[in-house]
């Protein structure tokens, strides 16, 4: 099984962050094609182009530590309400689903106890545990064929109540099979990938276009 790790809103010796710098609007097919690959614009692709063949995606909290803030964990679950319903919105090919806590999922997200700059502990991911977070890190895994096949998602306790929402739509989109940021102060306002900024509440016009390129209709 091929692994993939990308740490999202702190770059550190042990995990760099990834992400693409441009300058000023991009064409939708730009814009998917660094995204989903880490294209600069015009030139081919620079990752392998990974995507959920099931068509139900299945995502669920692991058990949450007593002691993580109650405001914070209620936040995080109703943005994983909003969150769904978003991207289900936008990719005809995708139907991604929450389950019960005692379901297994293809996606768990994890509510830790720690702070920013802590190690992240207790997953079962090797790749993960001991990796100091920032706001939150993900985890995908695909197969030889380049299809997803499980993710899990790693959330700090100190996540500002209002990033809640931006930063769970930005790192479950992510785990959608598009995972490189863009730095562009253009689209700073206007996209979930946005390296620089942890503001977007709602889909960016081509964030629903890349997922939509990524699972057209079947």
């Amino acid at each position: 099984m091929i692994r993939f790790l990308l740490a999202l809103l702190l770059a550190t010796p042990l995990a760099a962050q990834e992400y693409v710098v441009t300058d000023g609007p991009l064409t939708d097919g730009e814009f998917y094609s660094l995204v989903s690959c880490a294209a600069l614009p015009g030139q081919g692709c620079n990752e392998p182009i990974i995507r959920w063949d099931p068509p139900v995606i299945t995502v669920t909290f692991a058990p949450i530590p007593q002691n993580y803030p109650v405001d914070l964990a209620m936040e995080m679950t109703r943005a994983l309400d909003t969150t769904i319903t978003q991207i289900n919105a936008a990719a005809p090919g995708l139907s991604l689903r929450r389950v019960s806590n005692s379901q297994p999922a293809h996606i768990l997200l994890y509510l830790q106890a720690i702070r920013a700059g802590d190690a992240i502990r207790g997953t079962g991911y090797p790749e993960m545990d001991g990796i100091p977070i920032g706001a939150a890190q993900i985890q995908v895994f695909w197969d030889g064929d380049q299809s997803l096949t499980d993710a899990a998602i790693v959330f700090a306790a100190d996540i500002p109540i209002d990033q809640a929402g931006p930063i769970m739509l930005e790192e479950l989109t992510q785990a959608m099979g598009l995972m490189t940021d863009i730095r562009n102060s253009y689209y700073e306002t206007r996209s979930v990938f946005s390296e620089d900024s942890n503001t977007v509440t709602k889909l960016g016009v081509q964030d629903r276009a890349a997922l939509r390129f990524h699972y057209p209709a079947r």
